[in-house]
């Protein structure tokens, strides 16, 4: 390779290695996080400052809406946090997506799914005690020992 060669892919190497090194904007993200059983709290970030935007959750089974859309304003930084009241033993899973105006048409700015570690209450059957059977077990057994230890003594011998 030529000495002007080498010296322009070097070039290239270092503006691509600065590139990478600069800051960059971060992307939209919208997360749903879970304290009790009966509210979410969406947190968004990277979102269009000081402005109203539209969250909607929905249940991703049947995929029909938990709540009615819920306006949250974002901070100067672009991101909210509000909290929801969902009963998530009734929706364990959630699928979420925060839209914002621009020029008069919604987008979607925002997309997530939440999995909820809230689980319905079911009741346990009473299936009893058994301790009267467990009882006679271990009386059987301490009677077979018993039995057992004194057939295994020699009887004493008289002199």
């Amino acid at each position: 390779m030529r000495p002007r060669s080498v010296l322009k892919v070097l070039a290239l190497l270092a503006a691509l290695v600065l590139a990478g090194a600069l800051p960059v904007r971060a992307a939209e993200s919208l997360v749903l996080t879970c304290t009790v059983c009966t509210k979410v709290v969406a947190t968004g970030k990277g979102l269009p400052a000081n402005q109203t935007v539209r969250l909607n959750l929905a249940d991703l089974n049947t995929g029909q809406p938990v709540v009615s859309p819920v306006s949250v304003n974002t901070d100067a930084a672009g991101s909210f946090v509000s909290k929801v009241n969902v009963d998530l033993t009734k929706h364990p899973s959630l699928e979420s997506s925060v839209w914002t105006s621009q020029n008069g048409t919604l987008v979607v700015a925002a997309h997530s799914r939440f999995l909820s570690p809230c689980k319905p209450k079911a009741q346990l059957a009473f299936t009893g005690s058994n301790g009267a059977l467990e009882l006679l077990a271990a009386m059987l057994l301490l009677s077979v020992g018993v039995v057992l230890v004194r057939a295994g003594r020699k009887p004493a011998q008289r002199t």
